[in-house]
């Protein structure tokens, strides 16, 4: 007896198995796994060499209280609606702007300004001329001293991004900023905490929210 394995006989494919083109669906919409879907947009200063979105519509004048919780690393960024604006001291006017990481993931960064009748600083100028120059280019922020500096990416660092990408505007805002990142009145639990106000009842919070 051979000792040699039989190897398995190949047989024809039954006729019409062969099509299969129509179990599949459109490849226009994506294959799920690849696809890129966003749950959350970090807020703040770009930790990387980024790309500003070259689109005005990406980036919007407002104002912002930026939170430092006691003993936490992350500050927590509100937007000010526009009936609060002028009501919370700490809080600053900014263009929140788009930008982009090389690997396609967006962050929105609050660019400070002075508040009418205060003096412009070192470090909001040197920011605002940093977002600047990440519309054409990757760079990078170095802070040195009291002001930003831009670290240019070398030549092949990558591609310019693909702005079609995105989410709209509205909708990355809605992600980075969350259900209770709008400051709309005094019931919002950041105002109360700031002004000391006593706390409320927690059937009340659900009608103030």
């Amino acid at each position: 007896m051979s000792d040699e394995v039989k190897k398995p006989k190949l047989e024809l494919v039954p006729k019409g198995a062969e099509d299969l083109d129509d179990l599949w669906l459109d490849p226009g919409l994506g294959d799920g796994i690849a696809d890129v879907s966003y749950h959350s947009v970090p807020v703040g200063k770009p930790r990387d060499f980024f790309r500003t979105h070259p689109d005005p519509a990406y980036r919007r004048r407002t104002e912002i209280y930026t939170h430092k919780p006691e003993g936490a690393i992350d500050e927590q960024h509100y937007i000010v609606g526009p009936a609060m604006q002028g009501q919370i001291p700490e809080a600053r006017p900014c263009t929140l702007v788009t930008v982009i990481y090389r690997d396609g993931s967006p962050r929105l960064w609050p660019v400070k300004f002075p508040k009418d009748g205060e003096k412009d600083n070192d470090a909001w100028t040197t920011a605002r001329s940093a977002a600047k120059a990440g519309i054409d280019h990757w760079v990078k922020l170095v802070w040195v001293r009291r002001a930003y500096q831009t670290r240019d990416a070398l030549p092949g660092y990558a591609p310019d991004p693909d702005w079609k990408k995105l989410p709209a505007f509205n909708d990355l805002v809605r992600l980075g900023f969350g259900e209770y990142g709008v400051i709309r009145d005094t019931a919002h639990p950041i105002y109360r905490e700031l002004f000391g106000m006593p706390k409320k009842a927690a059937d009340d919070d659900a009608d103030d929210l």
